[in-house]
């Protein structure tokens, strides 16, 4: 399905001459549209009112290797009906096109100095915790599962990784061994801590796209990745923790902190399969640098072995 065919299908747009803008996609410093291509779709009928705009999302073919689409397109559906996020009029995992309600003009796109409020972090943790009551996500996957798909796939291409890629992994196993073994309770979860996917509109309220990792889930890995993007200072992140668990628990906390370790190690290695698989740009390589030099710093903190035995 090509996205004309998709537009097509949503009663006024079958007799209207259609516009189609590309938005900007940048991958560095925050993931923003890198894994697909995006327009605004607007009909040129003057008078033209419900389904005269809408969002279109095309999966890039590389994000399909680590990506299960038809998971994230049916995660994207599910919210969209729960008014967690934009509400889906097409979806075609098959050819990898999503369309949906358009905010265009009355939203913008988060950015991290919106969440240095309080009163944003709690309406940002309000929106994230309504996930757990959606159905609709039927991936069930962790963040190490992740990092051992995404590794597979840079190891078929050639893709670089840092000469510390192995002491990495090899420090973060005793961590995944332990959370493995203690158990978790699943549930739906966003996952992605990006703040560039979060909507801020006009109207005050808050919806989250992009659904690509989205998988039932241990909740503090969702908590942890959030964590990890908008306070990665234990001091800052404490209250936040609280917010989003109902109260302050140490070993927790710490499980939260691992998982967004782990988490920015995910993205380094996305960064570095994309970089590999579409070279040209150096958007890609610059968020994998980023990510694991975020990585690196949580595996070095000196507390990083008492997290471990905490779990």
């Amino acid at each position: 399905m090509t996205v004309r065919e998709a537009l097509s299908e949503l009663g006024v747009w079958a007799s209207a001459e259609l516009t189609l803008d590309p938005a900007t996609t940048m991958a560095s410093p925050s993931w923003w549209g890198a894994d697909s291509e995006r327009y605004s779709a607007r009909s040129t009928i003057p008078d033209a009112s419900a389904g005269s705009a809408a969002f279109v999302k095309v999966m890039e073919p590389h994000a399909r290797d680590y990506v299960d689409v038809g998971a994230a397109f049916s995660a994207a559906t599910a919210a969209g009906e729960a008014g967690i996020g934009p509400k889906i009029f097409i979806s075609d995992a098959e050819t990898g096109v999503l369309v949906m309600e358009d905010f265009t003009g009355i939203s913008s796109t988060a950015t991290l100095d919106l969440f240095d409020e309080d009163a944003n972090v709690e309406k940002l943790v309000a929106l994230r915790t309504s996930v757990h009551g959606m159905t609709g996500v039927t991936r069930r996957a962790s963040v190490f599962e992740d990092l051992a798909l995404v590794r597979g796939l840079i190891a078929t291409v050639g893709g670089a990784l840092p000469a510390d890629f192995d002491w990495m992994l090899r420090t973060l196993a005793p961590a995944q061994a332990a959370i493995e073994s203690s158990g978790f309770d699943a549930v739906p979860c966003h996952g992605d801590g990006n703040v560039s996917n979060v909507l801020m509109l006009d109207d005050g309220s808050m919806r989250l796209v992009d659904w690509d990792v989205a998988a039932l889930m241990d909740p503090l890995q969702d908590i942890g990745a959030l964590l990890a993007e908008i306070r990665p200072f234990d001091s800052d992140a404490r209250e936040v923790f609280e917010m989003a668990w109902g109260t302050f628990d140490t070993a927790l906390f710490d499980r939260a902190r691992i998982y967004g370790i782990a988490d920015s190690l995910r993205w380094a290695l996305i960064g570095s399969y994309a970089d590999a698989v579409k070279p040209g740009t150096h958007e890609y390589s610059k968020f994998s640098d980023w990510q694991f030099l975020r990585a690196r710093a949580g595996l070095r903190d000196p507390h990083f072995d008492d997290r471990i035995r905490n779990i």
